[in-house]
């Protein structure tokens, strides 16, 4: 993996592209948007710009899915209280009330309501014009079937309406993610990732404290939340990287005759 361009260019970029357009963040399910990005959101929403949270999927399956528990709660129960829990997190982001929007497809089974999903997606681009940035999983770097269909069908829908914001990829599942689940849930890309990708760090510092608020409001997810739990549905090792992680990475699409000069 290429490092990650620090210092002066990753400031500059991200100062230099902010503009008074909307900020879509497109999440696969309740959690990635604090994971990937809570730092960010939580810094835009400091400096004024107009964020909304899309979720692809309704999240109820990430206790049959990975820890096997079916009942207490059912995914039914869970896709009710992780829908609360989301808006808590977008609450201590600092998002306002209706900055969250939920497309409610059925957690882990993304691949089987792509004509649907596409066609939602397409509801979201087109209340949201103005969009000047875009943060999404990356269409082919991501594992996890429902995090990299959801980017491949974004980038697929701005394409379609000539839409052209600056987009963020970012990446929850890969293999170390996977072997700290001990869950896999791949669907291969119909790509390979674009040469001229660059990886820049945002400094998150100041907002850090906002996102560990944030990621603590998905309590399913990582406490010991069902009766039957031994562990939490996010592993503690991957939580300890997402709460102290003074940094998010993100994927762009930027020739490298973008960067300023620097002593």
């Amino acid at each position: 993996m290429t490092p990650p361009l620090l210092g002066t260019w990753t400031e500059w970029h991200l100062r230099a592209m902010r503009s008074q357009g909307t900020v879509l963040v497109f999440a696969p399910h309740p959690d990635d948007e604090v994971i990937a990005c809570g730092g960010t959101i939580a810094r835009l929403v400091a400096e004024g710009a107009r964020v909304r949270v899309v979720f692809a999927t309704d999240g109820a399956m990430s206790h049959s899915a990975v820890l096997g528990i079916h009942t207490d709660p059912t995914p039914a129960e869970l896709r009710t209280i992780r829908r609360g829990e989301a808006l808590a997190a977008a609450r201590a982001m600092g998002l306002p009330e209706g900055a969250v929007r939920f497309l409610d497809f059925p957690d882990t089974r993304l691949a089987d309501h792509l004509e649907e999903f596409r066609t939602e997606v397409l509801k979201v681009l087109h209340q949201y014009p103005d969009a000047a940035e875009v943060y999404l999983p990356h269409e082919v770097r991501e594992l996890n079937a429902d995090h990299r269909l959801t980017g491949e069908t974004v980038v697929g829908c701005l394409a379609e309406l000539g839409l052209t914001p600056t987009a963020y990829r970012y990446v929850v599942w890969d293999e170390r993610t996977e072997q700290e689940f001990a869950f896999v849930n791949r669907n291969p890309p119909a790509a390979s990732a674009g040469a001229a990708e660059r990886l820049i760090a945002a400094d998150i510092t100041e907002y850090l404290p906002r996102k560990q608020a944030a990621l603590r409001e998905h309590r399913t997810q990582v406490d010991l939340f069902a009766p039957g739990q031994t562990r939490p549905v996010v592993p503690e090792p991957f939580q300890e990287r997402v709460l102290t992680a003074r940094v998010e990475e993100f994927w762009i699409n930027e020739p490298a005759s973008a960067r300023p000069e620097t002593e």
